[in-house]
């Protein structure tokens, strides 16, 4: 892939991991509001729901004091997340 810019490259993992829940039989929606805490809704075919915030997998340029160059940087969701239930989907855009 070509080098993008930050919002470009959400996008485009939003949009593939729609597609990847699409093709595991799930009911997708997509969120309209970007202070959304959440990128989409799956939903199963009973209508047991799952809220998914999407994230491009990113990996260390340089090395820190505990994380050396080439580590995959974890990500968490948040305290409203938390609360929500939100559940974090790492996009490997390799993949």
């Amino acid at each position: 892939m070509t080098t993008t810019n930050k919002s470009r490259k959400g996008i485009i993992a939003e949009l593939q991991a729609a597609a990847h829940f699409a093709e595991q039989g799930f009911h997708v929606a997509k969120s309209l509001d970007p202070q959304c805490p959440f990128d989409l809704v799956i939903t199963d075919k009973k209508g047991n729901c799952c809220l998914i915030d999407v994230k491009s997998k990113s990996i260390r340029k340089t090395d820190t004091y505990q994380n050396k160059a080439g580590d995959v940087i974890n990500r968490t969701p948040n305290k409203k997340q938390k609360a929500m239930g939100v559940e974090i989907y790492i996009h490997d855009e390799t993949k």
